[in-house]
């Protein structure tokens, strides 16, 4: 009898080992996907996936890096599943059609900049902006060439340039951002109401297409019965269906 629980542990690994595995990649993004010694992988996006594709039989084996090194996994064949990954980039590939979550890109100003609210992008005409170089940016800021742009390879250093008053604005996220503004002491701050809602997609090797479709089945299933919404709620304090309608002014 003592040797059960041995042979117990052992079915159980093999049932493990039968399960198809999925490799993850994605680019870290808190509090959607990120990575730590005392966490290992996890985020609201991490979560989801983790849910989803368990139940559809998937072991996850999940690996951080740069997009660009993502990149080169999924061209590679070392990766099955790619997070908040760009169409142009991998046009073979499935892409999911409902998002789990969305860049929430603000402007970002100096702590002593006049401006106290978002209302156009007009209000940073003939003003210094740092543009990272990598960024997909939502249409009307890509198409906006009223500003001085300033060539960005990584947005930490643009945020730091921006407390220092080398530039006047940066648009990024909403949510990581402020993470940063707090740990990095910047001096820094966001105009409200937010500028984009952007939505993120997930990208899966084409022999997985069929897949694709199953999970976002699923999350419009979460997001009808107010899954999502509670789960926004509780993580971030903030309202995915606000977030997903584009009411800017109501996110909170």
């Amino acid at each position: 009898m003592r040797k059960l629980p041995f042979i117990l542990l052992a079915f159980l690994a093999l049932i493990a080992q039968a399960k198809e595995r999925l490799r993850v990649c994605y680019d870290n993004w808190p509090p959607y996907a990120s990575y730590d010694n005392q966490s290992g992988h996890h985020g609201i996006t991490v979560d989801i996936i983790r849910q989803i594709y368990g139940a559809m039989g998937f072991a996850l084996l999940f690996q951080s890096g740069t997009q660009t090194r993502c990149l080169q996994a999924a061209n590679e064949g070392k990766i099955d599943v790619m997070l908040f990954a760009d169409r142009q980039t991998l046009p073979k590939w499935s892409f999911t059609t409902t998002p789990t979550e969305y860049w929430l890109v603000a402007a970002w100003v100096q702590e002593g900049s006049p401006l106290q609210n978002f209302e156009s992008l007009n209000q940073f005409a003939r003003t210094r902006v740092g543009i990272v170089r990598n960024y997909v940016y939502p249409q009307q800021i890509g198409e906006f060439k009223e500003w001085d742009e300033i060539d960005m390879t990584d947005p930490m250093d643009g945020l730091r340039q921006l407390s220092a008053k080398r530039i006047d604005v940066m648009f990024d996220d909403l949510i990581w951002v402020e993470g940063v503004r707090k740990e990095q002491q910047l001096k820094i701050r966001m105009l409200e109401p937010i500028v984009e809602t952007m939505p993120q997609y997930h990208a899966v090797r084409p022999e997985l297409a069929a897949k694709v479709a199953a999970f976002d089945r699923e999350v419009q299933r979460q997001i009808k019965s107010g899954e999502m919404e509670q789960r926004y709620r509780a993580t971030l304090g903030l309202s995915f269906d606000a977030i997903r309608r584009h009411d800017l002014k109501n996110l909170r």
